[in-house]
């Protein structure tokens, strides 16, 4: 029989077990606990007094089944004798921890898309093989704290220290990227230049887009002769009223223009001086008829009495409109803002004294570039002036304040207005349309009730055959249908409502002449 082997030389004795405890945890691996309460002995007459003997349990089966498992699913094993390898790696288990569970996983799932990346030699660098614009932001979510620089300083300082904690890649990147000068600003100048030509282009796009419909509104034939047609039109509304006799108006009336409705009411004027030019339209008496609808709005009458095409050539004159209304000066000049501070924090940093060590490429890559940037940045500028140069005459050719923080409005009411003409020129011709079909189904009436003729008279003594009586339900229904055909709605909400009526009498007969049975 083999000797056991010995045992390792005994950790701290722990603190002394409650009174009544039991037997120290033998050595080995660790197991799962039961957790309870224990009953003090209280001497017999108790369950725990009178329990029966247990049978028999199998220990090694049991430790096999309730050893805890170490990450990665692997049972941690006994320390074999005189410590070695094993013993390292429970002791490893017992150190402490740097970085909570939370912060390690964040830095470990972006190092992981990386993949095997030099990242190191790469910040240092400013490589953009490596470091694409999306890199950039996790690097700086991940850079680390002035605490956590603090807290791995001493690890740089003496690498024997990584023995006595629980060191893996986060806390190692952590280190690496602690030892990069000027971290954070690095990472903000990089990400300048990345993002630097699509930020330039989208505000040029955006200044060309706002210059060509301040051209298209100072070209347009077509728009002038509306507004003078409203300004006639309200000007004859507000005849004998402190807001008649108008010059012009704003363009804050072309947005009540669609609003103003007719209605059965008295005659009022239309408010047509500043700042609301074009209040909602007098409510006037109206009859239904083909020749005057129950009801219809200012825009809609524009559009009745301007000349044909004009919704049309309108459009055309006006294509490049429709982007520019949902741009913003301001937001173009705010982007202009921002990349000459981006580029002035750059021409500070490259002054700094911090870099250009081993391996620091933020001159080499950020020194030269910097230049042709201004130059790029210097031209943006002049064209973002003469943008907001036109936007003011803009204002003044129409006879408006020019307000810096609204300058692009009177471009979005211009183009609604003029979406909201075209939408009234085609609810005309479909009305046109529906007239014309009433009138046509009245005329082929007519014609088919004139190929009829007088009803000849009956013959002496020849028996006139009795007409086939006919369902007055099925004629009602062709009437109706008649109706909906001809566009004669109205007629057909009477004939449906007569119908209704007839079918609820019969029922009601019906259900008397059962009742009296």
């Amino acid at each position: 029989m083999r000797p056991p082997a010995p045992l390792l030389p005994p950790p701290p004795p722990p603190p002394p077990p409650p009174p009544g405890g039991g037997p120290a945890r033998p050595a080995g691996p660790q197991l799962r606990a039961l957790h309870w309460k224990k009953v003090q002995p209280s001497g017999k007459g108790t369950l725990w007094s009178s329990l029966p003997k247990a049978p028999p349990i199998d220990e090694a089966a049991l430790r096999e089944l309730f050893t805890v498992k170490a990450a990665g699913g692997q049972k941690p094993t006994a320390a074999p004798a005189g410590g070695g390898a094993g013993g390292s790696a429970v002791k490893k288990e017992q150190q402490p921890a740097l970085l909570d569970v939370k912060r390690s996983n964040q830095i470990q799932i972006a190092l992981a898309k990386f993949k095997g990346r030099g990242i190191l030699a790469a910040v240092l660098a400013l490589d953009e093989t490596v470091l694409k614009q999306d890199d950039i932001a996790r690097l700086r979510e991940c850079s680390p704290s002035a605490e956590e620089v603090e807290m791995l300083s001493p690890f740089g300082e003496d690498p024997r220290l990584k023995e006595t904690v629980r060191w893996g890649p986060a806390e190692s990147f952590l280190l690496d990227m602690a030892a990069v000068p000027r971290l954070s600003q690095r990472l903000a100048c990089f990400l300048s230049k990345l993002t630097f030509e699509q930020r330039k282009k989208d505000a040029e796009a955006q200044v060309e887009a706002i210059n060509k419909a301040v051209q298209c509104l100072r070209g347009s034939k077509t728009l002038p002769l509306l507004l003078a047609l409203v300004l006639q039109v309200g000007n004859a509304l507000n005849a004998g009223t402190p807001r008649g006799a108008a010059a012009g108006f704003t363009s804050e009336a072309l947005g009540e223009v669609a609003e103003a409705k007719s209605a059965d009411s008295t005659h009022r004027g239309v408010p047509l001086s500043p700042p609301q030019a074009l209040g909602k339209l007098a409510e006037t008496k109206s009859t239904v008829s083909d020749a005057r609808p129950a009801q219809t709005s200012l825009l809609h009458y524009v559009a009745r009495v301007a000349p044909a095409e004009s919704s049309k050539q309108l459009r055309l004159e006006l294509r490049d409109l429709e982007e520019a209304a949902t741009l913003s000066s301001a937001g173009v000049a705010e982007e202009l803002d921002g990349l000459c501070k981006e580029l002035d924090a750059l021409g500070s940093e490259l002054s700094s004294p911090e870099y250009g060590g081993k391996g620091d490429g933020f001159v080499a890559a950020l020194g030269s570039w910097r230049g042709a940037a201004a130059k790029k940045v210097e031209a943006l500028r002049a064209r973002v002036e003469g943008m907001l140069s036109g936007l003011q005459q803009l204002h003044a050719y129409w006879g408006e304040a020019y307000v810096a923080s609204e300058a692009e409005a009177l471009l979005s009411r211009v183009h609604s207005f003029a979406a909201s003409f075209g939408k009234a020129c085609r609810d005309n011709e479909r009305e046109d349309h529906m007239r014309k079909k009433r009138a046509e189904a009245k005329a082929a009436a007519a014609k088919r009730a004139q190929a009829k003729g007088p009803s000849r008279p009956s013959q002496a003594g020849a028996a006139k055959p009795a007409a086939r009586a006919q369902p007055a339900a099925r004629s009602a229904m062709g009437n109706i249908q008649m109706s909906l055909k001809r566009g004669e709605f109205e007629d057909m909400k009477k004939l449906q409502s007569e119908l209704q009526t007839k079918i609820q009498s019969r029922r009601t007969y019906t259900a008397g002449a059962h009742g009296g049975r």
